[in-house]
């Protein structure tokens, strides 16, 4: 048998389909290089101020460190036994906390933070923060922090500010890209149209992005010196893995132990 004309590869398109892979490969590639050198945001807007600005730089620079630390992780994991089963997103209904925490630390092959474009805005209490996928085709992610969120940062008590650790550290998570070409969310909750989440296989299991939220606010007050390691746990019950207990940020004296007591504001209805 006659062997093919060597120029048979170019007739039968496989040679634009090599290609495109290879394209896609190489963007894949540059998007992980670039993004991993983003740091807590590619731009900051909407401030009015310089001083504005660099309070903002700063809220979102101690979020994004205490989830790229150690000890977040750790933390993490410690929930094992308590929160078996966690709510990620709709196609992910049963995590468990190892599973989030190596989702966070970026360890599935691909995974991304998308450079957040992050924009202050005046809004009220009710809508502290947003954030998902940003413009150019899933490249950033877009995300918004209100200005009672840098309000509660700028708290002579480190308890309420570190509920502002709490909103970047959720809002983070929802930048998080399984992929690296295009916008796959690793973690969702609610939008401005949905205010509850829908189809929930287990509603009593917390939400990814609050447990994320509460577990990084504490582990912040931890680094701080404000509780101890052991006593996350406590702290992170106070604040909500469901929903955020926002009104409970002002209701601990210094030094007084952060866990739950009499009198606190009621939780949140959960998600």
């Amino acid at each position: 048998m006659d062997e093919p004309p060597r120029h048979a590869l170019w007739r039968s398109g496989l040679w634009a389909f090599l290609a495109a892979v290879a394209m896609l490969g190489w963007v894949a590639w540059r998007n992980l290089e670039e993004d991993t050198g983003t740091g807590a945001y590619s731009t900051l807007d909407g401030v009015v101020s310089e001083a504005e600005r660099a309070a903002a730089g700063r809220l979102l620079t101690d979020a994004y460190a205490v989830l790229r630390s150690p000890a977040f992780g750790e933390a993490m994991r410690g929930f094992e036994r308590a929160y078996p089963t966690v709510y990620a997103r709709d196609a992910a209904q049963d995590l468990s906390p190892a599973r989030i925490a190596d989702i966070v630390d970026l360890k599935p092959f691909g995974s991304r933070y998308a450079p957040a474009q992050v924009d202050i805005v005046d809004e009220s209490p009710a809508l502290l923060a947003a954030a998902g996928e940003g413009g150019v085709s899933g490249r950033y992610s877009g995300m918004e922090v209100s200005r009672p969120v840098l309000a509660a940062y700028a708290s002579g008590n480190v308890v309420r500010r570190s509920c502002a650790i709490n909103v970047a550290a959720h809002e983070y998570a929802h930048t998080i890209s399984l992929t690296p070409v295009g916008f796959h969310i690793a973690f969702t909750d609610t939008n401005a149209e949905r205010r509850s989440i829908a189809n929930r296989v287990n509603p009593d299991s917390p939400v990814a992005s609050y447990l994320i939220g509460a577990t990084a606010q504490c582990v912040w007050l931890s680094k701080q010196g404000r509780i101890g390691r052991e006593e996350i746990p406590a702290c992170v019950q106070v604040f909500g893995v469901r929903a955020f207990n926002w009104d409970r940020c002002g209701q601990f004296a210094p030094g007084e132990a952060v866990a739950p007591k009499p009198g606190l504001a009621r939780e949140a209805p959960p998600l």
